[in-house]
């Protein structure tokens, strides 16, 4: 989820649960202040780029061309955006001020686990999957030991994390089906750029759904489509139903029957 490089030590993972107690603070005054904030792999998930989009007043177009690089999520070939590092300010998060984070009350999902990773283990035996959780200690990290110790469910709660939860939990349903493919099955390209632009793209995505042969193909009930018109997060639930319909045919969305046969319809 993040991964600075310039360590001096190697990172040192600590499988933890919900329950599961650590003691860390980030502190302005400790000598290793917003270090964590150069030379990392930070990614943006979908609701990263709502939150982010807002907070700039910018379209996610412009936002995602300025302010991020192509990246793949890990065992898959699935896109994701990367923070673009600035390298004229020794490889820093573009969103870095001279005070500290600029977004800060709409930082990344990743910024707010750190120094906790968290993961899912896919079970298709059972109706839920496992989550768990790791402390991730780097060398120049002094805030570990300090501060009041809290659980993991107490630090997800303090650092405002159940919401990018939620509102990820279809795209990381996403990303367990295809992984659970395996990597000998290919995704086309096409189908990949449908995948970014529903997860990541959104006023893309509005206007595919609003002006292309979208809603001539798929039945969209009228009070879903009025929402989507303006919500976000309408319009990222019903990304997510789009893409299990189409990459995986879970039958999330339903196709008007007398067009069910006809050829699917253009990604830009």
């Amino acid at each position: 989820m993040f991964a600075p490089k310039d360590v001096e030590k190697p990172i040192v993972p600590v499988r933890l649960d919900l329950d599961s107690t650590i003691c860390f603070s980030c502190d302005r005054d400790l000598a290793c202040f917003t270090r964590c904030c150069h030379n990392n792999n930070t990614y943006l998930t979908p609701y990263d780029v709502i939150r982010i989009k807002k907070r700039l007043d910018m379209p996610s177009d412009e936002l995602l061309l300025r302010f991020t690089v192509p990246g793949k999520i890990e065992a898959s070939d699935l896109p994701v955006p990367m923070v673009k590092l600035d390298p004229e300010r020794d490889n820093a998060c573009p969103f870095l001020g001279e005070d500290g984070c600029s977004i800060y009350e709409d930082r990344p999902v990743a910024c707010r686990y750190y120094p906790v990773a968290a993961g899912l283990f896919h079970n298709a035996d059972i109706s839920d999957n496992e989550r768990f959780f790791a402390l991730v200690k780097e060398g120049y990290c002094l805030g570990h030991d300090l501060g009041t110790e809290m659980t993991i469910a107490e630090w997800r709660e303090k650092q405002g994390i159940p919401p990018y939860d939620e509102y990820n939990k279809g795209w990381v349903e996403l990303i367990l089906r295809r992984k659970s493919l395996g990597p000998f099955v290919t995704i086309p390209e096409k189908t990949l750029d449908m995948f970014f632009m529903a997860s990541y793209n959104l006023d893309a995505f509005r206007r595919f759904v609003l002006y292309s042969p979208f809603l001539n193909i798929y039945e969209i009930p009228g009070d879903r489509l009025e929402k989507i018109r303006e919500d976000d997060i309408e319009l990222l639930n019903l990304g997510y139903d789009w893409l299990m319909t189409t990459l995986f045919g879970a039958g999330k969305l339903k196709i008007i029957e007398h067009i069910a046969t006809a050829d699917s319809i253009e990604v830009d």
